[in-house]
């Protein structure tokens, strides 16, 4: 591959790194929850914020509004809450 193929690295970001970090704490069970769950919340946020502007017209936006409505639904059920 050529240099000047590849993708600008960014400097604050070592894929290798990351890479020994993410298999260092995959080992924690309660990590691994704990990031899962992180990763759940902040969508089911995000899809907040588009659900909030879909309300605004709620009669055109009624389809997609309830496909999102069970796409939130869906994540709640997948968080994890361990003991």
């Amino acid at each position: 591959m050529k240099s000047n193929d590849t993708a600008p690295a960014c400097p604050e970001l070592n894929p290798e790194q990351l890479e020994k970090k993410a298999k260092r704490l995959a080992k924690s069970h309660n990590v691994t929850i704990a990031a899962g769950n992180a990763v759940v919340l902040f969508t089911m946020f995000v899809l907040e914020e588009i659900l909030e502007q879909l309300l605004l017209d709620p009669i055109t936006n009624l389809t997609s509004i309830l496909a999102l409505a069970d796409i939130i639904a869906n994540l709640n059920a997948s968080i994890n809450l361990d003991p």
